[in-house]
C-alpha cells in the first residue's frame, strides 16, 4: 500500500521532472534556432561568395553536413521530450547495486540535467530489469557484455496525464496484470499503439536481441509480433546509434493500409519513422520497361475467385512456382553461348579466334557473375588476342572491337524474357523439363493445354508492353542474372512482416539486393494465405538468406501467447490450427461466438443490421468478406437499398480506414489489422474450403472483443467442424 506521504513525494517528483523537461525543451529550441541560422549563414557564404580554394569549399560543405546532422539529432530529442509532456514516465524500479539504491524512472526518452538522470530511456540496459525481473535478485547487461548484479527493491507503475498522476501502484510481478488487462479491454484504433508499458518478458528478449543477424519470430495471431518488430527497430536504433540510422532500416509491409496502421508506433516511443514500402512498390522501381498489371491484392483476388481452369489463375500458379524460377536459370544457360558471343571470330576467310577456344574460356568463368560481366570478360579475352594478331591492322582491329562492344550493349533482359514466349513448343518443353528435373508431382503441374493458354496470355500482354504482376519477381531475378543485382548498401536492417506469405524467389531477390543487411522476419505459418508459399517452418527461408552469409548468426524464436482476443474467440480460433499446444492465451472473457443463419437477399441480410447495432457499442466494427468481388456486390446492393452511407468500403486502392463507420473489408486486406467486433460475411457451404483454413483463421482472429459468423442455407465444413469442437463457447441461432 502506497502511503499519502509517498504519493506526495511522487507528485513532487513529477513537478520537478516537468520543470526540467520544460527547461530542456526551451534549451533545445534555442540550440536549434542557432544551428539553423548557422547553416543558413554558411550556405549563403558557400553560394554567394567566390571561394577559389577547392579545399576550403569542401571543408565548408562538410561543416554544413555536420551541422545538419547535429540539428537532426536535437530535433529528434526535442520531439521526444515534447511527447513526454503528456506522460513524462510510466514506471519506476529501485535497484540496489550494493553501494546505493538507484531510483530508475522509465520513459520514452532520457531526461538528464547535469549529472542526474531524472528519466531513463526505456531502451537503456538498466531498464531491461523492469520487463525481465521480479522483486529480489536481478541484473542487467552493459553494452560491453559486463553484468551488473544487485536487487530490485521496488517496482512501480504510473498512469500520468500531463501534470497529474492518475494512477499509481506497486507490483511484485513482471508486468502488473491489471495494466495489461485494461489495455487489452480497450478499443481498437486506426493506428497501432506502442506497448512500452506492457512489454512481456518473452517479447523483451526479442526486442533486445542485439546478436542475431537473422532473427525469425513465429507466433499466433494477436501475439504482438508486429508491435515487437516496431519496438525492436526502436531498440536497435538506440543500441546501435553510432552505426544504424533511421534511413538504414526498411520495413516491408503487406499493403498500404498496414503501413498506415503502424506509422505512429516509432514516433510514440521517441524515434522518427524508418523507410516503409510494400514488396510491389519496391520492385516496381526496377521493372520500368513494362507497365505492370495488378498487384499482390489482385493475385489474392484471383486465387480466391477464379477456378483452376482460368488462365490467370494458372499463370499465377506457374509463375509463383519453383519450377518457373528454375526455368529462368535454364533459359539463361540455353542462351548463354549466344549472349556471350561464343562464335568464331573471323574476317572473311581468315579465322582469328575459334568458337571452341572461347567456349572453354567461358566455362572457366565464375557463374555467379552476371551475363554482361561474363560477356565483357570474353570480349577482353578476344581483344587481347586481336591486339597480337592485328597489331598491323589497327582499323580492322578497332572495327572488331566496336562490334564486340555493340553486341554487349544489345544484351537486354526485356529481349531475353520476351524470347521465352516466342515459340509455344519450346516454352512448354522448358516447363516440362523443369517439372521433371524437380520431380514435381502431377498435382503440382499444369497440363500441356493449360501451359499453352498461359503462353498465349503472357505473350499477348508482353506484346502490349504489359507485364502481369505474377511475372515481375521472375523478371527481376532474370534481370539480376543478366545485368547484375544492384546492391542497396545503405539498408542495414530489413524487417519483413507476414513473412510466411513470400516465396523463396522473393527472399532470394531480397538477399541479393540487401547483401549487408541483417533481417528480422515475423510470421505465423498458420496464417499463410498464399497457396504457393506454404511453409511448415522457416528452415528453407533461413537457409536461403544465410547461404552467402558464412558467419551469420541465426535465431528462431517463438511467441506462444496471444493477447489480442477474448478467451472465447481464441478458443474458437484454436479449432482452425493444427498446433494447439503452442497456442496459449490470456484469460480475458467476453461474449460467446455468435453464429447465425442469414438470408440470401443481400440488402435484407441480418449481418448489416447487427453491424449497425454493434457500432453503437464498439469503436471499430468490421464486416469481413472473402474477396473484393464479394465486397462490390455488397456495395451495389446497399446502394440500391439506400444503406451504403452507413458503411465504409475498404478496397485494394484504400490507403487508410476510418472507424466512424462500419468497415466492409476483404479478408486478405484485413490481415494484420484488428477490430473491436468482427462479423464474418457468408461462411456458407463452399465459401471457405479446407485448403483455405488459414484464410478463415485470419478472418476470425481480427476480432478483439466480439466475433459473429453468418452463413446462408448451410455453413461451410470448416465452420461445422469448429461448432462441434467448441460448442460450449458458441451461441447459434
Amino acid at each position: 500500500m502506497i502511503t499519502e506521504i509517498e504519493k506526495r513525494k511522487e507528485r513532487d517528483y513529477l513537478k520537478t521532472v516537468l520543470y526540467i523537461l520544460q527547461k530542456n525543451i526551451s534549451k533545445n529550441k534555442a540550440i536549434l534556432n542557432i544551428n539553423s541560422e548557422e547553416i543558413k549563414r554558411e550556405m549563403r557564404y558557400l553560394w554567394e561568395e567566390h571561394i577559389p580554394d577547392p579545399l576550403e569549399k569542401e571543408i565548408l560543405k562538410d561543416d554544413i553536413i555536420t551541422q545538419q546532422l547535429v540539428g537532426e539529432s536535437y530535433e529528434s530529442t526535442l520531439k521526444a521530450q515534447e511527447r513526454m509532456l503528456d506522460s513524462a514516465y510510466f514506471a519506476r524500479i529501485d535497484f540496489d547495486d550494493g553501494t546505493e539504491i538507484i531510483p530508475v524512472y522509465l520513459g520514452i526518452a532520457s531526461l538528464v540535467d547535469g549529472q542526474h538522470f531524472y528519466v531513463y530511456d526505456w531502451r537503456a540496459p538498466i531498464c531491461s530489469m523492469f520487463y525481465d525481473a521480479e522483486l529480489g535478485d536481478a541484473y542487467y547487461t552493459l553494452p560491453n557484455g559486463e553484468k551488473v548484479f544487485g536487487k530490485i527493491t521496488l517496482k512501480r507503475q504510473y498512469q500520468i496525464k500531463g501534470d497529474e498522476i492518475k494512477e499509481i501502484f506497486d507490483t511484485e510481478l513482471q508486468i502488473i496484470d491489471n495494466i495489461l488487462q485494461k489495455m487489452l479491454s480497450g478499443n481498437a484504433s486506426t493506428r497501432m499503439k506502442n506497448i512500452v508499458k506492457t512489454i512481456q518478458k518473452e517479447q523483451n528478449k526479442i526486442i533486445r536481441n542485439n546478436d542475431a543477424d537473422v532473427l525469425v519470430v513465429q507466433g499466433p495471431a494477436g501475439s504482438g509480433k508486429t508491435s515487437v518488430a516496431m519496438h525492436r527497430i526502436a531498440y536497435l536504433l538506440y543500441a546501435q546509434r553510432n552505426n544504424l540510422k533511421n534511413s538504414n532500416v526498411l520495413i516491408i509491409s503487406p499493403n498500404e493500409i498496414f503501413s498506415s496502421y503502424i506509422s505512429d508506433v516509432l514516433p510514440s516511443v521517441g524515434e522518427e519513422n524508418v523507410y516503409q514500402t510494400t514488396y510491389r512498390d519496391y520492385v516496381l522501381t526496377f521493372a520500368s520497361e513494362f507497365k505492370i498489371k495488378g498487384d499482390m491484392n489482385d493475385i489474392y483476388e484471383c486465387l480466391y475467385t477464379k477456378s483452376k481452369s482460368d488462365v490467370m489463375y494458372n499463370s499465377i500458379c506457374l509463375k509463383f512456382s519453383t519450377a518457373y524460377y528454375h526455368c529462368m536459370d535454364n533459359w539463361i544457360e540455353r542462351n548463354r553461348s549466344e549472349l556471350l558471343g561464343l562464335v568464331d571470330i573471323e574476317d572473311g576467310s581468315e579465322l582469328y579466334i575459334g568458337k571452341e577456344f572461347l567456349e572453354k574460356y567461358a566455362e572457366s568463368l565464375d557463374k555467379s557473375l552476371s551475363i554482361i560481366e561474363q560477356a565483357e570478360l570474353v570480349n577482353e579475352k578476344i581483344i587481347s588476342h586481336l591486339s597480337i594478331k592485328l597489331h598491323k591492322e589497327p582499323k580492322l582491329k578497332q572495327k572488331l572491337i566496336k562490334a564486340l562492344r555493340t553486341r554487349v550493349e544489345k544484351i537486354k533482359t526485356r529481349n531475353i524474357y520476351n524470347s521465352f514466349f516466342e515459340d509455344e513448343e519450346v516454352f512448354v518443353g522448358e516447363i516440362e523439363k523443369a517439372y521433371n528435373e524437380l520431380a514435381v508431382a502431377k498435382s503440382g503441374r499444369l497440363t500441356i493445354k493449360q501451359l499453352k493458354e498461359v503462353f498465349l496470355y503472357t505473350r499477348e500482354n508482353l506484346k502490349k508492353e504489359v507485364m502481369p504482376y505474377e511475372d515481375v519477381v521472375n523478371y527481376l531475378y532474370l534481370k539480376g542474372r543478366v545485368k547484375g543485382f544492384v546492391p542497396q548498401h545503405q539498408i542495414k536492417h530489413v524487417v519483413i512482416d507476414e513473412a510466411q506469405d513470400y516465396t523463396l524467389l522473393q527472399y532470394n531477390l531480397l538477399t541479393k539486393v540487401f547483401p549487408d543487411s541483417t533481417f528480422t522476419l515475423l510470421g505465423d505459418v498458420n496464417q499463410s494465405i498464399l497457396p504457393m508459399a506454404k511453409y511448415k517452418n522457416y528452415e528453407s527461408i533461413i537457409n536461403l538468406i544465410t547461404k552467402d552469409r558464412t558467419f551469420a548468426k541465426t535465431e528462431m524464436t517463438y511467441l506462444a501467447k496471444t493477447y489480442r482476443s477474448t478467451y472465447e474467440i481464441n478458443t474458437f480460433a484454436k479449432t482452425l490450427v493444427s498446433d494447439k499446444l503452442g497456442y496459449k492465451q490470456v484469460e480475458r472473457h467476453g461474449d460467446k461466438i455468435s453464429i447465425k443463419k442469414d438470408t440470401n437477399d443481400i440488402a435484407q441480410k441480418i449481418i448489416f443490421q447487427d453491424a449497425i447495432k454493434q457500432k453503437r457499442k464498439y469503436t471499430s466494427v468490421a464486416i469481413i468478406c472473402k474477396t473484393e468481388q464479394e465486397l462490390q456486390k455488397i456495395k451495389l446492393a446497399l446502394q440500391k437499398a439506400g444503406m451504403d452511407r452507413k458503411f465504409a468500403f475498404v478496397t485494394k486502392d484504400s490507403v487508410d480506414f476510418d472507424t466512424k463507420k462500419v468497415q466492409i473489408i476483404p479478408s486478405y486486406i484485413a490481415k494484420g489489422l484488428e477490430f473491436d467486433s468482427v462479423l464474418v460475411y457468408n461462411a456458407s457451404s463452399g465459401a471457405y474450403s479446407r485448403e483455405q483454413m488459414s484464410l478463415f483463421y485470419v478472418v476470425c482472429t481480427r476480432a478483439l472483443h466480439k466475433l459473429s459468423i453468418y452463413y446462408e442455407t448451410e455453413p461451410c465444413e470448416l465452420l461445422k467442424n469448429s461448432i462441434l469442437q467448441a460448442q460450449d463457447i458458441i451461441e447459434q441461432k
